[in-house]
């Protein structure tokens, strides 16, 4: 647990104040990258998460440690909120962005031992990270996104380090063989992707399938027609979407209807049999062979369909609905509403076993497909975190295809701005020099921490790194499968320009937000209307980075005034 704070004290001198801030702040920061420094890069070690409740997560995802840990250290929260940008942005990149925010940090905290004013560091490190981002694009290295192969060795760099050679390059292949199914000039919707998970059998069993897969175990979907009377496929079927239960209303505030005579009784059979045979007329009406309901389906409506030969199936989750209606070019709509205007398409419809999971296959037509990545594993834990590598992988694949923009991976780009930065701070005079050499030491962190990761002496990597940029190896970086200084373009490691745009960005502007804090005051919290920030920052209920399941371990020790 990260926690403590800088408050201000009544009497005390406001240098001294100051100075206490600043060093609990930078410490904060400096300590929450720590925390997830050894996860980095492809031979970086895992957490083990605990929860209260006995829940144990194993993962090396920088953002999703930040996420299931408490936080209370207001500097610190501001630094976790730099994972959080940058899993929701380019989707990969999160332990670097919180790597180089603490390392900024802790190299703002020599300056400050040196008396360089706050103010000139933050100047220092916005021209840095100005001029480092404006040298990317020329680092970028040409690509050809026809390339399976090519896509292939991008992938690989996403998700080498959970798995052996064979299990990155059947991941690698799973995740580009996905992403062409739904690519259309050279764009590619997500909104065409489904993941699921199925605990049991093996890793390699994972597979990709042509159209949407709905889990019946995991949401409350289920088919409803008496399925002996139905087949487990449907070829060229017709598919009608209804959003509301088909079922009988009831009267508000009445529980049961009681016909007070034999007349009365039959009456009320025969107005509901007219009711669930309006229901099935509609939907037989328009051709479909299959119906998804949002809601629930009374029974004599699953009968009655059945015996017209109608696949039902009730309860289905609203966002596969949506799904559903993009894939097959079907409305959901009110039953009463239902033409052959508003039934979609589907080339097939299949239901299926999957170790312990039922699934329906629903496949669209041509243009309107569908694309689901099936993720197994011997435990639901191995499937999710499969899933999780994918998700990061299908972002970076993304921004390779569009913006067809890489740069070279293994610490290689953050050496070779170094290499530029300090050149460029001997334009400069002042103690912004100070601050713009510091920048360039703190984005030696990522190389620095690949090598530590790799068992190699991190000062005698970083020196033949930097020989080899002074020397013109702009793409020289750590070659973690040989534990060498090597071509990282060669080796296809490559990285996504937007990535580095994003992380240099994210990192400098959190740095340069703790930096200007010279006061943290405890103030009265309130429920009301009115704007309790004075920035225009929008932050969620309750902080700016919200816990979704606080982990109750310790991270690090507590924080608060260090005289030292």
């Amino acid at each position: 647990m990260i926690e403590g704070s800088a408050s201000h004290q009544i009497g005390s001198s406001v240098d001294e104040d100051d100075e206490n801030t600043w060093r609990s702040n930078v410490r904060a920061g400096k300590q929450l990258a720590d925390t997830v420094r050894t996860t980095l890069g492809p031979k970086g070690l895992d957490k083990l998460l605990v929860t209260s409740d006995g829940k144990i997560v194993v993962t090396n995802d920088g953002a999703s440690i930040l996420d299931r840990i408490n936080i209370e250290h207001p500097a610190a929260k501001l630094v976790a909120e730099v994972a959080e940008q940058q899993g929701s942005g380019p989707g990969d990149g999160t332990t670097s962005a919180v790597l180089l925010t603490g390392e900024l940090l802790s190299e703002a905290e020599s300056l400050l031992e040196q008396n360089v004013h706050p103010t000139k560091i933050i100047e220092g490190y916005h021209i840095a990270a100005s001029y480092a981002k404006k040298q990317l694009p020329e680092q970028t290295i040409p690509i050809d996104t026809g390339d399976d192969e090519q896509l292939r060795n991008i992938a690989r760099t996403v998700v080498t380090g959970k798995w052996d050679k064979s299990g990155t390059d059947f991941l690698a292949k799973r995740a580009v063989e996905t992403v062409r199914r739904i690519e259309r000039d050279d764009r590619i919707a997500f909104e065409k992707i489904t993941r699921k998970t199925s605990p049991g059998g093996s890793f390699y069993d994972s597979e990709v399938i042509d159209g949407l897969v709905i889990d019946m175990e995991e949401s409350p979907t289920d088919i409803v027609s008496p399925e002996a009377q139905l087949p487990t496929q449907y070829q060229d079927a017709t598919v009608a979407l209804i959003d509301e239960e088909l079922s009988i209303d009831e009267p508000t505030g009445v529980g049961a209807v009681n016909p007070d005579s034999p007349e009365g009784y039959k009456d009320f059979q025969e107005r509901e049999g007219r009711i669930y045979d309006g229901y099935v007329d509609a939907i037989e009406s328009v051709g479909a062979d299959v119906v998804f309901c949002q809601q629930s389906i009374d029974e004599p409506v699953r009968y009655g369909l059945a015996k017209s030969g109608i696949m039902a199936i009730e309860r289905t989750r609203r966002d596969e609905l949506n799904k559903l209606a993009r894939s097959t070019g079907a409305q959901a709509v009110l039953v009463e509403d239902l033409t052959p205007a508003t039934v979609g398409r589907a080339s097939s419809i299949e239901r299926r076993s999957v170790g312990e999971t039922d699934i329906t296959v629903v496949s669209g037509i041509d243009e309107l497909d569908h694309v689901s990545l099936l993720f197994r594993g011997g435990t639901k834990h191995v499937a999710e975190e499969t899933k999780r590598k994918l998700d990061d992988c299908f972002f970076v694949l993304k921004l390779a295809i569009e913006d067809e923009a890489l740069l070279p991976g293994g610490g290689a780009t953050e050496a070779e701005l170094a290499r530029k930065l300090r050149i460029k701070s001997t334009d400069y005079h002042g103690k912004e020099q100070l601050a713009i050499e510091s920048f360039a030491d703190a984005l030696e962190t990522i190389p620095r921490t690949l090598a530590t990761s790799a068992g190699m002496t991190p000062i005698d990597a970083l020196v033949e790194l930097r020989r080899a940029h002074d020397s013109g190896k702009h793409a020289a970086g750590v070659n973690l499968e040989a534990n060498t200084i090597d071509d990282m373009a060669e080796q296809s490691v490559l990285e996504p320009l937007y990535v580095k745009q994003r992380l240099i960005g994210s990192a400098t502007e959190a740095t340069n937000m703790v930096l200007r804090i010279d006061d943290a005051l405890s103030v009265a919290g309130h429920n009301g209307d009115g704007d309790e920030h004075d920035h225009g920052h929008e932050h969620g209920p309750g902080g700016m980075v919200q816990s979704t399941e606080g982990y109750p371990w310790a991270v690090g020790h507590s924080m608060g005034h260090d005289h030292s």
